[in-house]
């Protein structure tokens, strides 16, 4: 199981396996997330992410829109963004890389500046939806398979999901997937008058900074009990605001996000430790083993042991 470590405000914390070479490639399984959802999150990389095998709700900043089966996205760095699966049941593997720059050109650079930063830090894109339906977009999304492929050879045989896409040797790996990243830049920077730009929107920066605090806190205090009145003191605001704040960005009230924020820790404490049912129940905040039963089944639509028996993999994690 892949797991997002996401820090304080929201950032996920970025772990490149060469940090010479700053591409990582991912396969998340929708199924396994609470309530089908890799929860919200930004981080300062690029990323391109694939619906390989049905349609996935996707909300960008504060829009949310529907990627269908076959499509792909790039979100612009420090992008707020999620995915949820639409038909849960179903297999829905989802391949997906996250880049810096500098694995394109130097920043500070000519190639960078002239051809790279008008696509991957324009305002006015951020997010770009790649369907296929034209020529260029197909050559561009063979590209972005060709990279997947390169990268998915270095996936560990045992990994719960390296079959999501059929591993391609190469001789010389970092060069190829280099060479198809540029070259779906390229294709972008030449067609990006028919890219659809949006009104780059004034951000709410008060209600941004308002939930980074709240998120502070319960990433603090997540084991203890939490009330709405003490996570909207942590913001310096009211209940109704700190409700307001989340609801802007997440759809979700801040009670509901505490409980989703638990869940998400004891997913990984299952996966990752061996720690009993009871023990968990109890790092991760919840009153008793009963409760937490209760409540991971009506997230995840199995309990805690039978999520274990599942996914538990203790080779993927040496």
């Amino acid at each position: 199981m892949e797991t997002i470590v996401i820090d304080h405000q929201f950032q996920e914390v970025l772990s490149f396996s060469d940090a010479g070479f700053p591409i990582q490639y991912y396969v998340d399984n929708l199924n396994q997330w609470a309530e089908y959802q890799v929860p919200l999150h930004w981080h300062c990389g690029y990323e391109i992410f694939t619906a390989l095998h049905q349609d996935i709700e996707v909300q960008a900043g504060q829009e949310h829109l529907i990627l269908q089966k076959g499509e792909s996205i790039f979100i612009r760095g420090g992008q707020l963004h999620s995915y949820r699966m639409t038909e849960p049941g179903r297999i829905c593997l989802c391949p997906n890389i996250v880049f810096t720059e500098e694995v394109l050109a130097p920043a500070a650079g000519t190639v960078f500046k002239k051809y790279f930063s008008p696509v991957l830090n324009n305002p006015a894109l951020p997010y770009i939806i790649l369907r296929g339906n034209k020529l260029w977009q197909t050559t561009l999304t063979e590209h972005l398979f060709k990279i997947y492929a390169l990268l998915a050879a270095n996936v560990p045989e045992n990994h719960s999901d390296c079959g999501a896409i059929k591993p391609l040797q190469s001789d010389c790996p970092e060069i190829e997937v280099h060479q198809n990243l540029v070259s779906i830049f390229k294709i972008l920077y030449s067609h990006q008058q028919e890219l659809p730009h949006t009104q780059p929107g004034r951000p709410d920066q008060h209600s941004q900074i308002r939930l980074q605090k709240m998120l502070r806190y319960i990433q603090a205090h997540f084991p203890e009990e939490i009330s709405l009145d003490r996570l909207a003191a942590s913001a310096g605001i009211g209940r109704s605001e700190a409700g307001r704040c989340f609801k802007k960005y997440y759809a979700r009230s801040p009670m509901s996000y505490v409980t989703l924020y638990r869940i998400k820790y004891a997913q990984e404490l299952l996966v990752k430790t061996s720690l009993s049912v009871s023990e968990i129940a109890v790092r991760c905040g919840f009153k008793d083993s009963s409760y937490f039963i209760k409540v991971f089944r009506k997230y995840l639509s199995r309990t805690p042991s039978e999520y274990r028996n599942e996914y538990f993999k203790p080779q993927d994690y040496r």
